[in-house]
């Protein structure tokens, strides 16, 4: 019972931190212009943002900017109202990274998140010559797959919160009880019972969703995250894994 009772207690701290800090989140807006003469092969035009938001990561494939045309790109970053932030452009890693127009390194980019923020930045040199490949794209998630994935984190998003009212009420059940001054036994047990039966209805909503989502998936792509699998630093979850997988994914 006092497993049961803390986990609630987590559950339910976490419900009201993410809804505190989803009020604080903005979008800000980059819109980019390479330097001429741009990317004509859009095989080849995998841009990316690497800054304070995603740890400095070069080749985060949730922060690889969309093409809108040969020198053209933007990407919209979540961030936190009034955080100040800093960034770079990059072709996926730190070889080629953004410079100026003699070569040398640039500042950091720079910007306080504000709501509806728009910016547009110009690169005015890398340091490589040309950009680099992106990796092979036969085994990346095509557009009927994205979209399948989105819809599937959208309903996992919408079915979840409904179980939430259940577990805070449970919860105070679980407090008013333990609170007595003779707190009553078979209520715990009841209690115990009712909060496994939402827990393990929350665990079937879920592998209901990964099988969908492995559905999704042609037999080289599956091999492709068992093979991920065997790496100790990478994603365990079948989403987490199923994201490298989008284009410009890492390999």
């Amino acid at each position: 019972m006092r497993y049961i009772t803390c986990m609630l207690l987590s559950l339910t701290g976490l419900f009201f931190i993410t809804q505190s800090a989803m009020a604080q989140v903005t979008y800000v807006r980059l819109t980019v212009e390479l330097p001429e003469p741009g990317i004509e092969n859009q095989k080849d035009s995998a841009i990316y943002v690497a800054g304070t938001f995603n740890n400095w990561n070069p080749g985060d494939t949730f922060c690889i900017m969309k093409r809108i045309d040969r020198k053209h790109y933007s990407l919209d970053i979540p961030c936190f109202r009034d955080k100040e932030y800093e960034y770079k452009y990059t072709m996926g890693s730190w070889k080629g990274v953004e410079k100026k127009t003699d070569g040398n390194d640039i500042d950091n980019r720079r910007f306080k998140a504000g709501k509806r923020m728009k910016i547009k930045d110009r690169i005015q040199g890398w340091s490589i010559p040309a950009p680099v490949n992106v990796a092979d794209t036969t085994t990346f998630l095509n557009k009927e797959q994205m979209a399948s994935l989105m819809a599937l984190k959208d309903s996992l998003g919408k079915s979840l919160p409904v179980y939430l009212p259940q577990l805070l009420g449970l919860l105070q059940k679980v407090t008013s009880n333990l609170l007595a001054e003779q707190p009553d036994e078979s209520l715990s047990k009841q209690y115990n019972q009712e909060a496994e039966q939402v827990v393990a209805t929350i665990f079937e909503k879920l592998g209901v969703i990964m099988k969908q989502a492995v559905q999704i998936l042609t037999p080289e792509q599956k091999q492709r995250l068992r093979d991920m699998l065997k790496d100790a630093n990478g994603p365990k979850d079948i989403m987490g894994l199923m994201g490298k997988l989008a284009p410009g994914g890492s390999k």
